[in-house]
């Protein structure tokens, strides 16, 4: 991963937890495949990247979140995430 784009990657989820908690939402989902794209990262392993920072304990902490599910590949672009907003 390019340096710096983990916490890129952190920052732009933190940021849609927020938006998603000041509307209300109890829960936010997330797509590979989205925040690539949002991002403009085009790196090789970019799926890989995001997978492993949504399944870091770090960004659950720090966007206090939950982890429910994980749905789609195991780290593809079609890779979905959803939390529980706390």
């Amino acid at each position: 991963m390019p340096r710096g784009d983990a916490a890129k990657i952190r920052r732009y989820c933190r940021q849609e937890v927020r938006y998603a908690r000041e509307a209300g939402e109890a829960r936010v989902r997330f797509c590979v495949r989205d925040i690539r794209d949002d991002l403009g990262l085009d790196f090789y392993n970019v799926a890989y990247d995001i997978c492993m920072v949504l399944e870091t304990q770090k960004f659950e902490r720090e966007a206090r979140v939950e982890f429910l599910s994980k749905s789609g590949p195991a780290t593809g672009l079609d890779t979905v995430y959803r939390f529980r907003i706390l």
